[in-house]
């Protein structure tokens, strides 16, 4: 008898965290680089991953992004996004863990899997597929259950982590810094690349570009430049259709329009690409080529 109740205890113990637990938190907080990658937003996994956490009901920001007062009040309200690489030779495999603000890991999803064999393409379909467990989780803010996450007594901790993230902020930066230094002096073949990216794709980093031109199945489009990204327009309407919002990385952007939410991007072509779900949730790719003019 007590051999089945400690089984039993420890099956239910090493369950993940229960939807309700994770009600208590307000905030997901998404890298701009996961620890596996090899540079930031690679594949762009990580605008997939807050777009995936927002679509599920989490209020998410990427870690870079200037953080509400509620959250710098109390670090506690969020949780960082994880993304961890299981991958063997021949399946990908990528699972979703949330850390809270004290580094425990509070939840962990089944392994999404993938046996693509393009990289980007096996990325995303198994981190959609690690999603689903988080879907089914039907997330909803409890503000009630706030305190029990970071009670008052508990200030002094608070303050210290606080200050803790504060200070990492600048020490991440500076390593950045230096890379952009040595990168010149020890690898000369990688500073041709971001030669090549503005020459093929010249709308990425081309500041005085206002509007870029587009077409796809004989209808013309143009992206208007606007502080937060671009404003998306098919030929001939006043008003834009769509937003692409910067997300992350500089080719990397938030899609959103009235009937479509994803993420976008431009290739190396200078197309720009648009990835979203549809009502299936099937992952849909629009490819709209960019003009000969620019």
């Amino acid at each position: 008898m007590k051999r089945i109740i400690f089984i039993l205890t420890f099956f239910v113990c090493s369950f993940p965290m229960l939807a309700q637990d994770l009600d208590q938190y307000k905030y997901v907080i998404v890298p701009e680089e996961f620890e596996f990658s090899k540079e930031k937003n690679q594949f762009q996994l990580n605008a997939l991953t807050k777009f995936l956490f927002e679509k599920y009901g989490f209020e998410t920001l990427m870690k870079n992004e200037e953080k509400p007062a509620d959250l710098q009040e109390n670090y506690c309200l969020g949780l960082n996004a994880k993304v961890k690489d299981n991958s063997g030779l021949f399946v990908t495999k990528l699972v979703v863990q949330l850390e809270d603000c004290r580094g425990n890991i509070v939840y962990e999803t089944q392994e999404g899997r993938s046996r693509e064999k393009d990289y980007k393409t096996a990325h995303h379909e198994a981190l959609r597929n690690a999603f689903s467990d988080i879907e089914e989780l039907n997330y909803s803010f409890n503000p009630g259950e706030v305190s029990a996450a970071a009670p008052s007594s508990d200030k002094q901790p608070q303050a210290a982590e606080k200050a803790e993230v504060a200070q990492s902020e600048p020490e991440t930066r500076a390593p950045e810094a230096t890379e952009d230094v040595e990168t010149p002096a020890t690898a000369p073949t990688e500073q041709a690349e971001p030669a090549e990216v503005v020459v093929e794709n010249p709308m990425i980093d081309n500041e005085s570009a206002k509007e870029l031109e587009f077409e796809k199945d004989g209808t013309s489009y143009f992206l208007e430049k606007s502080d937060s990204g671009y404003s998306f327009f098919q030929e001939n309407s006043e008003e834009p259709f769509a937003v692409l919002a910067k997300s992350g990385g500089e080719n990397s952007f938030l899609y959103k329009s009235l009937t479509r939410q994803g993420v976008a991007y431009f290739g190396e072509d200078g197309n720009l690409v648009v990835e979203y779900l549809n009502e299936e949730n099937k992952s849909v790719k629009l490819v709209y080529k960019a003009s000969a003019s620019q």
